[in-house]
């Protein structure tokens, strides 16, 4: 790949960690780039070679096809479900003991069986914030248990790393099937990992971490110079889709100047982003043209619905069921899905849908065949399950066509994009091709719509296509003390200054970035500090964000979280030339420090600098909350010689 001038995206280190990855590419003409779409409830690979690559289009983006598990639909499947059972959670069923020396296999995806004890949703236990939004007390009864749940003596970034390496190894077979042993061993390779575009910027760490780890377990052979970089899942589906429909440079469906809506419908979430199109040739280039948005309004939803209505239907001789024979990964589900996806495929409104049950006590009704064992769906039955959600969806996308007419110079959405596994659904594209005629818009879902994120992020880093510019997607800024004012400041917040007595206010908000800002690759925020050392050892700083529309002025205030603590030790510097002073006892430096956050570098980078008097500090620790020090500097920026694992550009 050509050089870069940016460092990669996501560096939470001093920029001199990052510096000689471009060096270091200068030479090399071949690389492989892969593409991993780490979903909340599927996932998969791609992967594409940079040879010839003016030549490459979306088409030349292979994806691993063959995940193994009987559960998969046919002989091929896009994605593999995100699920994960232990082999030590899950004895064998003939109560054999495993022996001592070979553990027992852990199962993920479609070869997890419905009896399991299985792990899912973790993705989102990377954000808490995220896990908040989802989590509710009956979220297992529709999911099955173990969603959103860790192991005993696991973290989540464990639990994801785990899961992750399953997918890889499998994912390395599949590549070297196809490429050749020499070529996937001796290739540098850049990794591409989708990631919300909601995302909290420690969950972008911990998602880093959590690749770093996988490779690491993995024991896969990859050249020591492959790297690991994030792409937000909206980009990447953007990239896919509008590359495909302007392959040629034609302009027949997307012009520059039109505003696309990039519509994400997965499997529990909906995730909305607009953006406006700069230039088609000789590259694309686009704008992110306001704070996407998004909702719990995925196809589980619609599962949800089913089972409530299978409930009220039949009462106990369906609850009373075991989750092997009614839970989300029995066949009895995976009957209702392939129902879901067909829906709306026939113009028949007296058609009906038979799922085998067995249901003791029922008696034969409109709704199930007592003689056969069905239960029996009409087209309303499935339209009530379908609508509520749909609704949510439409609700989304008023909230961004209306923000988008609020643009300075603004003008009307375009082309709606409608990716995702939810968004092959015939119903679904029926409701909203109407509903965006409606509004003056064109609706468009590609083929293989589940497989767009995946193949994006691969296209993505194979081109180097990424935004001019993206929208902040929170308030940045620091708590700074003032002098004491009674008429402003609370007595509680009242403390004299060490050094030199004064009366001062504590918790007073200054937020430098702020969220809709645009964000570029000169974005940064620079701000000088005063600190106060004692006996010369290092000081820290707290970095504050807040994802409400208004910030509020206290740290104390709803919606004010901190993100990150600075620490940068002062060992190397000069303190002999500092202001000093002895305060009971000890010895106090007062060190003007200035602090950097770039946050333009490539993907929505934080990257962070620290300096006095016009030198670097090269000792800064950035710890994202919630984290120890040690998860800061363990896989992410950390140099390793191990041949497993890849550097990660840090976020």
């Amino acid at each position: 790949m050509p050089p870069s001038e940016n460092p990669p995206p996501y560096s939470a280190v001093s920029r001199e960690h990052t510096e000689g990855i471009n060096e270091r590419r200068d030479n090399e003409r071949l690389r492989l780039v892969v593409g991993i779409d780490f979903g909340t409830t599927y996932s998969g690979v791609s992967f594409v070679g940079t040879e010839g690559r003016q030549a490459k289009v979306l088409e030349d983006v292979l994806c691993v096809r063959e995940w193994p598990g009987p559960g998969r639909q046919g002989d091929y499947s896009w994605k593999t479900p995100s699920r994960l059972a232990y082999g030590h959670e899950n004895p064998s069923e003939d109560g054999a003991d495993d022996d001592d020396n070979d553990a027992p296999d852990n199962c993920y995806g479609f070869e997890v069986a419905p009896n399991m004890k299985s792990y899912s949703w973790m993705k989102l236990l990377l954000d808490p914030l995220q896990r908040e939004k989802h989590d509710d007390p009956t979220l297992s009864q529709f999911v099955g248990n173990g969603v959103l749940a860790c192991p005993p003596n696991k973290k989540s970034v464990d639990l994801c790393a785990d899961y992750l390496t399953e997918i890889s190894r499998f994912a390395y077979k599949e590549m070297v099937k196809k490429l050749g042993q020499e070529m996937v061993k001796e290739t540098p390779m850049d990794f591409w990992i989708t990631v919300p575009a909601v995302w909290s910027d420690k969950a972008k760490s911990d998602t880093l971490r959590a690749v770093r780890k996988a490779a690491q377990q993995a024991k896969v052979q990859i050249h020591q110079d492959s790297h690991c970089f994030l792409i937000s899942e909206p980009e990447a589906a953007a990239v896919a889709v509008i590359s495909a429909l302007t392959q040629g440079n034609s302009q027949s469906q997307i012009k520059a100047g039109d505003n696309v809506l990039v519509c994400d419908c997965g499997g529990g979430t909906v995730d909305i982003t607009t953006y406006e199109i700069a230039a088609v040739e000789p590259k694309l280039q686009f704008r992110e043209l306001q704070v996407g948005t998004g909702g719990k309004c995925g196809s589980t939803w619609i599962d949800r619905h089913f089972m409530n209505w299978m409930e009220q239907k039949f009462g106990k001789a369906y609850t009373d069921l075991s989750l092997e024979i009614r839970g989300p990964t029995s066949r009895f589900m995976k009957d209702f899905e392939g129902f879901k996806r067909d829906f709306g495929k026939f113009n028949n409104p007296a058609k009906r849908y038979k799922l085998p049950l067995s249901l003791r006590g029922v008696a034969r009704s409109k709704n199930y065949d007592d003689r056969n064992s069905y239960v029996i769906l009409h087209n309303e039955d499935l339209k009530s399950m379908f609508d509520p959600v749909v609704a949510q969806i439409f609700d989304l996308l008023e909230q961004q066509r209306s923000n988008a007419t609020q643009q300075p110079q603004s003008k009307p959405i375009d082309l709606v994009l409608l990716v995702g596994g939810f968004g092959e659904s015939v119903y679904l594209n029926d409701q909203l091709r109407a509903w965006c005629q409606g509004h003056g818009m064109r609706l468009i879902c590609p083929e293989h719509a589940q497989s767009a994120i995946v193949r994006g992020a691969a296209l993505s880093g194979l081109h180097e296509i990424q935004p001019i510019s993206r929208r902040s997607r929170r308030h940045y800024g620091f708590e700074l003390a003032e002098a004491f004012d009674r008429r402003r400041h609370k007595a509680e917040d009242a403390f004299y200054d060490d050094w030199d007595g004064r009366k001062m206010a504590s918790g007073n908000m200054y937020w430098k970035l702020n969220k809709g800002d645009i964000v570029n690759d000169t974005t940064s925020i620079e701000f000088t500090f005063i600190s106060l050392v004692r006996d010369g050892r290092s000081s820290t700083i707290d970095v504050y964000a807040c994802d409400l529309d208004e910030a509020p002025d206290h740290v104390r205030d709803q919606g004010v979280k901190k993100l990150a603590e600075i620490r940068v030790a002062f060992d190397e510097l000069d303190l002999s030339q500092e202001p000093t002073k002895i305060v009971n006892g000890t010895v106090l430096n007062q060190i003007e420090t200035d602090y950097s956050i770039n946050f333009g570098h490539r993907r929505g980078v934080l990257e962070f600098t620290c300096s006095s008097k016009g030198h670097k500090i090269g000792d800064t620790t950035v710890r994202f909350d919630g984290q120890s020090f040690q998860d800061a500097a363990e896989g992410v920026g950390a140099a390793s010689g191990d041949t497993h694992a890849p550097h990660c550009a840090m976020q």
